[in-house]
């Protein structure tokens, strides 16, 4: 139902009233601005849906953060990422959450699977999508936009109370915990570098300070003016001055102060004093696509949730690292090239059919 005066309000109240577990989804707009404007919530609590209309009713803000701030509570989520930066924003407590996306990698599909495919996958359901790319700001709000937002809450409890199950039979329960921790972690520190720079720049460049204050002050300029990143400066722009170290586009750029393009310029000359790595042993990185790969067979894990050569160079960096990844892969990985130990087809045998 959706939530539209003082009675479902209580109602909605009574419903989560000593319950555990609550699932959740949120539509959004974030096509011209750096802020994402919340539009609504969907709550389940296993049973009953209730639509939270913050366009219509923001002041049912108040009632989400007393509901989210017991921190016995897990919310759980699909592909939350965004819903995460969102909550932060908004001041609604996340913690502690489960995320059935990020939880689908641990049991051997994509980790970016769609919440319609996973529906598809666990109980043969197609989900109409019709709406997915809908502009939520609009109203009124139509009834299969209505059935879209239930759509999207309306197997959470199934598929959690599912994974929970597996994961526990497998042993993995604390891989997901672990990476879910990892994951808030970055989001809180604004450390979700853009598969961009890590392509098309040395990682010397990329981990460097001057690189990461250079993108501070864009990203903070971004904020103030609550404006997308790249419309103050793209990304691909940014890589372009660094390996032409041409810096016109930064002496140009309309929405940067003297001060903060001087910062900028000064940033810039530090990066282009830097001296490149030598690259990678093409050798060593097809041994790790290999030996991931067979770690990824073994314990049903999608290989791309278990390491990208991105982070393997970030991992012999800074070999502190000992979560569960250190654990079933990089931990055996050296040993395995530096010959300590000698690995045969059968030390993969999957462990889960």
């Amino acid at each position: 139902m959706i939530v539209n005066n003082q009675k479902k309000l209580d109602l909605a109240e009574k419903a989560f009233l000593r319950k555990k577990y609550f699932y959740l989804d949120t539509e959004f707009e974030r096509k011209n601005t750096f802020f994402s404007k919340l539009s609504i919530v969907t709550i389940s609590n296993g049973k009953n849906i209730f639509i939270f209309d913050i366009i219509k009713y923001p002041e049912h803000l108040n009632f989400l953060k007393k509901l989210f701030k017991n921190k016995t509570r897990t919310k759980i989520i699909h592909g939350g990422q965004q819903d995460i930066e969102i909550f932060l924003n908004y001041n609604l407590n996340i913690e502690p959450f489960y995320d059935t996306q990020l939880a689908s990698g641990f049991l051997g599909f994509d980790k970016n699977i769609s919440y319609a495919n996973l529906v598809k996958k666990y109980f043969n359901i197609n989900l109409n999508k019709k709406h997915q790319n809908e502009n939520w700001l609009k109203r009124p709000l139509s009834k299969t936009q209505i059935e879209y937002l239930k759509n999207d809450v309306k197997y959470l409890s199934k598929i959690y109370k599912l994974q929970i199950k597996i994961l526990q039979k497998q042993k993995k329960i604390n891989f997901v915990k672990e990476e879910t921790k990892l994951i808030l972690q970055k989001i809180k520190n604004n450390k979700g570098l853009n598969s961009k720079f890590k392509k098309k720049l040395d990682p010397k460049i990329y981990n460097s300070l001057p690189f990461i204050n250079f993108l501070k002050i864009r990203d903070n300029k971004a904020k103030i003016e609550n404006l997308p990143k790249n419309w103050v400066l793209k990304d691909e722009e940014i890589i372009s001055i660094i390996k032409t170290k041409d810096n016109s586009k930064i002496r140009k750029n309309k929405f940067f102060t003297k001060i903060e393009k001087k910062e900028l310029i000064n940033n810039l000359k530090k990066v282009y004093k830097i001296t490149f790595t030598q690259k990678n042993n093409e050798i060593e990185l097809k041994s790790l696509e290999f030996f991931k790969y067979l770690i990824s067979k073994k314990y049903k894990i999608d290989p791309n949730l278990i390491a990208s050569k991105f982070d393997f160079i970030e991992y012999k960096k800074n070999k502190t690292q000992k979560n569960w990844r250190f654990k079933i892969f990089y931990n055996d990985y050296e040993k395995f090239v530096s010959g300590k130990k000698r690995f045969k087809l059968k030390d993969f045998t999957p462990l889960h059919r």
